[in-house]
């Protein structure tokens, strides 16, 4: 090209040319990708800057996902605790209609029901994994959830235990268990048993069910515990202690019915030895025919602690919720703001670059008129040789 020699004018306007069409190339790359800024070449400032929010933007992003599932984890151990406070309801509403019972059929009927309705709080439980993750199994676990790349942003979420047996309810099996009576010795003397030496009771004055032949009972003296099979509605039983016992006035002799209640009568009697004592009501017995009411209503009492326990563990999951899900609002509109400050600085306004092309356009064409221009007035020298 050095051996071409070329007029200002012309020389001129072929730069004016070229750059008009460097412009134009420009120009459609911003229109077609959207960005003024697409290199540190473009503007490195507005690149790196732009950058390094889009960056942010992006780790938070990832830490939204995070938070996300956290919702999802905690969502699915409330609900859990939310199924687990309606059997316990159910619960309760057995052991009540339980206390009404008037036989032993209903009772061990409702007993039935209500272990078989409580087993199913632990398959519940078990149930109610999110990812692998049990946050009402009391199994130690934690949720962790970071909030950013920041160690000191982050919550701890540790597991509660919401099973039947577990620390956090700790609902017992119902059965129906036994009836006891306990006689107190304070209006009788003070005498010793030996070895061999026998009691006879004769258990009267109840208005609950009948002894039959056959039915078994437990007593207790101290130490010592022996069964007593009933042979007879009519004779008393008779069964002797199995090592020697010393009582003095004050003692208490306790008797545990295993299989049935008690009958009515109008005897109660206490032989010790030789001797026969009468033991009146008002003398000698101190509490006759205890059944299942108290059992029951300390039943009752359990699955009431039970429900406030559960209401707290629900409240404490709802709480971080409502926690995580403020935070996920949060990060969902800080990443939008980080997204939106990094396209300030490198998206292209599409209105300007589309007037910009037209423009440059118009321009180029202009170019090269104005570059024909110049070279015809060099043309106009041939007209010498004509």
């Amino acid at each position: 090209m050095s051996d071409i020699t070329l007029s200002a004018s012309v020389r001129q306007n072929l730069l004016s040319l070229q750059s008009t069409t460097q412009l134009i190339g420009r120009t459609q790359n911003r229109l077609s990708t959207g960005l003024r800024v697409a290199s540190p070449i473009d503007d490195p400032v507005s690149f790196f800057q732009a950058k390094g929010l889009t960056d942010r933007a992006t780790d938070f992003s990832e830490k939204k996902d995070n938070i996300d599932q956290g919702v999802s984890s905690l969502t699915a151990a409330t609900d859990a605790v939310t199924a687990v406070e309606s059997l316990v309801q159910q619960l309760k509403g057995l052991a009540t209609n339980a206390k009404s019972s008037t036989t032993t059929t209903q009772i061990d009927n409702i007993a039935s029901q209500f272990n078989d309705l409580r087993a199913q709080i632990d398959n519940l439980v078990n149930d109610a994994s999110y990812q692998g993750l049990n946050l009402v199994a009391g199994t130690g676990s934690t949720l962790t959830v970071n909030f950013s790349n920041d160690t000191a942003s982050i919550l701890n979420v540790k597991s509660v235990d919401i099973r039947a047996g577990g620390t956090g309810l700790d609902v017992s099996v119902l059965s129906r268990g036994t009836e006891g009576i306990n006689f107190n010795r304070s209006a009788i003397s003070a005498g010793t048993v030996t070895a061999g030496g026998s009691i006879a009771v004769t258990i009267g004055g109840q208005s609950a069910n009948t002894l039959t032949v056959g039915d078994t009972f437990t007593l207790t003296y101290g130490t010592q515990t022996f069964a007593v099979t009933i042979s007879s509605t009519a004779t008393a039983t008779t069964t002797n202690f199995l090592s020697q016992g010393t009582y003095s006035v004050g003692d208490t002799i306790s008797f545990t019915i295993a299989s049935a209640a008690l009958s009515t009568g109008p005897t109660k009697l206490l032989n010790i030895g030789a001797a026969s004592v009468s033991v009146s009501e008002g003398a000698g017995v101190r509490q006759v025919g205890v059944g299942y009411a108290t059992d029951l209503s300390n039943a009752i009492t359990n699955l009431d602690s039970a429900l406030t326990t559960l209401r707290s563990r629900s409240q404490t999951l709802g709480s971080n919720v409502a926690l995580l899900q403020t935070r996920l609002d949060f990060t969902k509109n800080y990443v939008n703001t980080l997204t939106s400050g990094s396209g300030k600085l490198t998206l292209a306004d599409l209105n300007q670059e589309g007037g910009n092309l037209l423009a440059l356009q118009t321009r180029q064409q202009l170019g090269i008129q104005a570059l024909s221009f110049a070279g015809k007035s060099e043309q106009a020298i041939l007209g010498l040789f004509r």
